[in-house]
């Protein structure tokens, strides 16, 4: 028995696509946002480059963001991130193989793969601190493997973090939605906090999530988008990814950034 599909759809803007296309250059690079003495950044991209015009193909996206406090103000607990993103294209786990979050955990970055190698979705890094000393936190460089898992019937990503040196090993969950927000169309939740316990504070993080697979003979892209421009535009911008920090007691911090996007023909 085939198991349920997984596969949400999602559309942006191509009135927004023309709109900025023809308003000029966006420059690229990481966005900040700040308040409160709190700052934050999102920075990504996704590949390839070049996109159907009229139907989605497979990508992979990269995103990495940052928090850093100013000078003087104490740091506050980061308790989530929102990663939301979606131009015109999809989400499929239809056939996927799914990883249990419980095999993940404690385990090395090989005991991971020998576990749950299959349902393997992305890798990246993670950097965190823990301020057993305020004056100099130790800082914790972990290697990230993302894995495809489920979460009450529902995708989820389990980014299992490793470091030999310090022995760290976690387990951050991204539980999944489809939401209908303008350009974006899919909404990733990772409650920090809560996974990384009390003390350590999350510093940067830097994911890539794509893949190609064959499921029941049928090829399918973890990810999927296209360059939705009119005719006649070939290069255009639309709007990547949004991630929102938000700390304990606040403040709350939205960063979005936009991307272009060329049409192949």
């Amino acid at each position: 028995m085939r198991p349920r599909l997984a596969k949400w759809a999602f559309a942006g803007s191509g009135v927004l696509l023309a709109l900025i296309a023809c308003l000029g250059v966006v420059r690229a690079g990481a966005e900040t946002s700040g308040r409160a003495g709190v700052i934050v950044a999102l920075d990504g991209s996704f590949s390839p480059h070049r996109l159907p015009r009229d139907r989605p193909t497979a990508i992979s996206i990269n995103l990495k963001g940052w928090v850093r406090f100013e000078a003087g103000v104490a740091p506050r607990p980061l308790t989530r991130i929102e990663l939301s993103f979606g131009a015109r294209g999809g989400l499929d786990t239809a056939g996927l193989p799914t990883c249990r979050r419980a095999r993940l955990r404690n385990a090395t970055q090989d005991q991971a793969m020998a576990r749950c190698g299959s349902a393997l979705v992305g890798r990246g890094t993670i950097d965190a601190e823990v301020p057993l000393n305020p004056a100099e936190p130790l800082v914790v460089k972990a290697s990230v493997l993302a894995f495809n898992g489920l979460s009450k019937g529902r995708p989820a990503v389990w980014l299992h973090a490793y470091s030999a040196a310090p022995p760290v090993s976690f387990v951050l969950p991204l539980y999944l939605r489809a939401v209908d927000d303008g350009a974006y169309g899919v909404e990733m939740l990772a409650p920090v906090a809560a996974s990384l316990g009390r003390w350590p504070r999350l510093r940067s993080f830097d994911i890539t999530l794509g893949r190609r697979y064959r499921a029941y003979g049928v090829g399918h892209s973890y990810l999927s988008a296209s360059c939705p421009l009119p005719p006649r535009l070939h290069v255009g911008y639309f709007s990547l990814a949004r991630a929102t920090y938000r700390f304990a007691p606040r403040p709350s911090l939205s960063v979005p950034i936009l991307r272009s996007c060329r049409v192949r023909e």
